[in-house]
């Protein structure tokens, strides 16, 4: 056992802390990896640092030596905790720490938009970087990708599963819904594989370090059209085992028994073979999803 995760658990268990499995509570305990998950951005338009589940602040003392940081933490005792370590911070910038979730049913809570609104000023964008919970990981990343204000850039430490998730190409098992939006978004890549014992408690499976940057002009399109990009895809995914002409019918709620009403003139104009129909989702490139989208958006 490390002599810095000793010291930090002795001084959690004062205040009689013990971690949450129900709120996925794995510690970073790696300084090293730390400093590596800090300097991953160059941060050269100085944006807002946002980090989600602080937690003790192994990666928010990093991250307070880049610039201004917003962090966010849901669990009352850790955010005592933090406040009181905060202290000893070397701090570039200025810190505030949130005390509470960061998702309302899928999407990004009130605290988290009105305090991200509010610290936004004086900043060209802002960057995520997280020790991300694995339960949430998905839903967070698909809440930021449909935000009012994305981020410029996404670093995220949490389960190898999801960094495949975001990378896989079609054809693969791990391709899928997240898979499309986040390529059409970002630039996703796996940096690293990184192992249980750099945490505490430590968790049983690998985790990844996952980067998103160089922003897409697909981030440029409004929200409530991202967000309905989002529907689609999930429909389509829905029955990734069935032809795209079955998902469709899924999302277009009008369209029953296999009637395609008006989807193959809508495909034909955007210059898009009706053969697309007899393919399957998890075959087609992200690129192809948008495709079918704006052709076929105006009729739903």
């Amino acid at each position: 056992m490390s002599d810095s995760w000793r010291d930090l658990r002795d001084r959690l268990d004062a205040l009689g802390f013990r971690p949450s499995k129900r709120l996925g509570q794995n510690f970073l305990i790696d300084r090293a990896l730390a400093i590596a998950i800090a300097s991953q951005l160059g941060y050269e338009t100085d944006p807002l640092i946002v980090e989600v589940g602080a937690g003790p602040g192994s990666l928010t003392r990093e991250l307070v030596g880049k610039g201004d940081v917003l962090a966010f933490e849901i669990d009352a005792r850790l955010a005592s905790f933090l406040r009181e370590e905060s202290g000893s911070f070397l701090v570039r910038g200025e810190f505030e720490l949130v005390e509470a979730d960061v998702l309302d049913r899928g999407e990004l809570a009130p605290p988290f938009t009105s305090a991200l609104e509010r610290r936004i000023e004086g900043h060209a964008d802002w960057v995520c970087v997280s020790n991300l919970p694995y339960s949430s990981a998905g839903p967070f990343l698909a809440a930021l990708l449909q935000a009012e204000r994305p981020p410029s850039a996404v670093v995220v430490l949490t389960q190898w599963e999801f960094g495949e998730r975001v990378t896989a190409r079609p054809g693969t098992a791990e391709y899928g819904s997240l898979s499309v939006q986040a390529q059409l978004a970002f630039e996703p890549r796996l940096v690293r594989r990184v192992h249980p014992e750099v945490f505490r408690p430590r968790p049983r499976v690998d985790s990844a370090l996952v980067e998103l940057v160089h922003p897409q002009n697909y981030l440029g399109r409004p929200a409530p059209e991202r967000r309905a990009f989002g529907r689609f895809v999930q429909a389509l995914f829905g029955a990734r085992r069935k032809v795209v002409r079955h998902g469709l019918e899924r999302w277009r709620l009008g369209l029953s028994h296999g009637e395609s009403g008006d989807v193959v003139p809508r495909l034909a104009a955007a210059g898009i073979d009706e053969s697309v129909l007899r393919e399957r989702p998890d075959a087609l490139e992200p690129a192809r999803f948008l495709q079918i989208f704006d052709a076929l958006e105006g009729a739903t």
